[in-house]
């Protein structure tokens, strides 16, 4: 008669195939509160952080459910290198695991590279790696100290983007920089400033010229972010950067309406207009 081989279970590695779960679905409530490992002030903000997650319009649309088959994990160049897995995300959503998904936020949801790989080989369809955004947006928007960390390296980027519309310039990318571009790069690159010069677009000639943005232009966009709600949620998680692209948003808007005001009055002629200013 043979014997029965009794496997243990597998480890917590959202590398290897979770099979601890008969059934795919949310956890009574009482068992999940059983093992929770939260303090009851943190997982108060973990359940109302889940749950603005799941009222996002997305969420329905890009979880459509999960075979626990490991394609997303297997081709991830994140999970490579991290403790980090698309699927481990993805079964604790399926299992409405609030506990794991607020540790997987605050832990690794930085380590995606967004290159959607996980969301092309989904045989699912479900769209991982917005769902990852998703969770990324309201991480800013709680304000949650990894939002805060992974963001301040970027403030000059995100002040930049903010007020004057660009972050680099194409005279700026150096194929020093970028090896994988290979050996032709280097030759292919000597004469671009001469190539720049032959296509008409002011951008590309300059420096200078490509993070210039007019005042109206400023202004608009500027006013773009602000009612899209992009300062509301960066308030959150960089105070100071907030008040410093508010001051300059406000210094900026009064500006034009003074500009406009003589305009209209006659008091200014178009030669003493701003640089590259639009119609009024």
């Amino acid at each position: 008669m043979a014997t029965k081989t009794i496997l243990p279970p597998l480890p917590d590695d959202p590398r290897l195939l979770d099979m601890s779960y008969d059934v795919q679905g949310p956890l009574p409530e009482e068992e999940r509160n059983l093992l929770s490992n939260l303090k009851p002030e943190e997982r108060e903000l973990a359940i109302k952080f889940w749950e603005a997650v799941k009222s996002d319009f997305r969420y329905n649309e890009y979880l459509r459910g999960c075979l626990n088959c490991g394609v997303c994990t297997s081709g991830c160049p994140a999970a490579k290198f991290y403790d980090f897995g698309p699927r481990e995300m993805i079964q604790y959503m399926m299992r409405d695991e609030v506990d794991k998904i607020w540790e997987f936020v605050n832990r690794k949801v930085w380590a995606c590279v967004q290159c959607y790989t996980c969301s092309m080989r989904c045989p699912f369809n479900n769209e991982i790696a917005g769902l990852i955004m998703v969770l990324r947006e309201y991480a800013v928007k709680f304000g949650l100290q990894s939002a805060k960390e992974i963001l301040a390296p970027y403030r000059r980027v995100l002040l930049t983007v903010i007020t004057t519309g660009n972050q680099v310039t194409p005279d700026m990318i150096q194929p020093d920089a970028f090896p994988d571009w290979g050996p032709q790069a280097v030759e292919e690159s000597k004469n671009m400033d001469v190539y720049r010069k032959a296509v008409p677009v002011d951008l590309l000639q300059r420096t200078d010229v490509g993070w210039h943005a007019s005042l109206q232009t400023a202004v608009e966009m500027m006013t773009i972010f602000i009612e899209a709600g992009v300062l509301d949620s960066l308030k959150n998680v960089d105070k100071d950067l907030y008040d410093m692209i508010m001051d300059i948003y406000e210094e900026r808007k009064q500006q034009l309406e003074e500009i406009k005001e003589k305009w209209e009055k006659g008091e200014l002629n178009e030669d003493e207009l701003p640089d590259s200013w639009l119609e009024l």
